[in-house]
């Protein structure tokens, strides 16, 4: 049985990642384990890219496509399904970067026909490509929260500085029945996260990425893809979009 779930998680992998099989495959035969996207560049053809013209060159590599996303979603949705089952949690967005995340895993739990209830967040640490470590919290509906099962949806975990200043931040506003937190991906660093995810979509490695809802300076956001930005789209004045 094993061998029939690794030939098929096998079949599924993009080809440039298959030679990673035997190294992440005990992780990818457990769904509550991220998949992990390996260190080097991936070797998928750009030729089919979509993206608004005006990012050309921008992008140094494609990391994950808006399918294996998806693809993605639909197991991290079962997952939550199967661990609130009788349960209708609170969806709590951390906007802006989880919005495309939220939505398309708020779709794949109504395929499950499982119900929940939609809050949203404002917290941000970062400035350009660099966490500030000073977390601004705002736009949430703390009375929505209160006696709730809580699941906080991120777009990315890297050091865990936002959730580790968030999650304290709500138990002071409110009683919570539970909080978890589900994150479409997960840096690899040196040092682990203050907080720990329990739904990890990706395990990614440490580079500076943009797209689906994630930006650099509030661009590439309206990428479906997920990309390693270059140097170009780093320099890149936004401000020549708006003249």
């Amino acid at each position: 049985q094993k061998a029939k779930v690794r030939t098929k998680i096998s079949s599924a992998l993009p080809p440039c990642y298959r030679h990673t099989m035997t190294i992440v495959e005990d992780l990818l035969l457990d769904n509550r384990s991220p998949t992990v996207v390996p260190d080097e560049s991936r070797e998928d053809s750009l030729e089919d890219a979509i993206y608004p013209p005006e990012y050309e060159g921008h992008f140094q590599s494609l990391m994950i496509t808006r399918k294996e996303i998806q693809n993605r979603i639909k197991i991290l949705a079962q997952l939550i399904h199967e661990d609130y089952a009788g349960e209708r949690p609170v969806m709590v967005c951390v906007l802006k970067g989880a919005n495309p995340f939220y939505q398309n895993l708020l779709e794949a739990l109504q395929d499950l026909k499982h119900g929940y209830t939609m809050e949203f967040l404002k917290a941000s640490s970062y400035e350009g490509n660099a966490s500030t470590g000073n977390v601004r919290i705002e736009s949430v509906n703390f009375e929505a929260l209160e006696d709730k099962h809580i699941i906080l949806v991120e777009d990315i975990v890297d050091t865990g500085t936002t959730l580790a200043q968030v999650i304290p931040f709500m138990h002071t506003k409110c009683n919570l029945k539970s909080v978890h937190v589900c994150t479409l991906l997960e840096k690899r660093l040196d040092s682990p996260p203050r907080v720990k995810a329990k739904y990890k979509g990706f395990s990614i490695p440490n580079h500076f990425i943009v797209g689906y809802g994630l930006d650099y300076n509030e661009l590439y956001r309206d990428v479906r893809d997920i990309w390693v930005i270059s140097q170009a789209g780093i320099d890149f004045d936004s401000s020549v979009l708006y003249s």
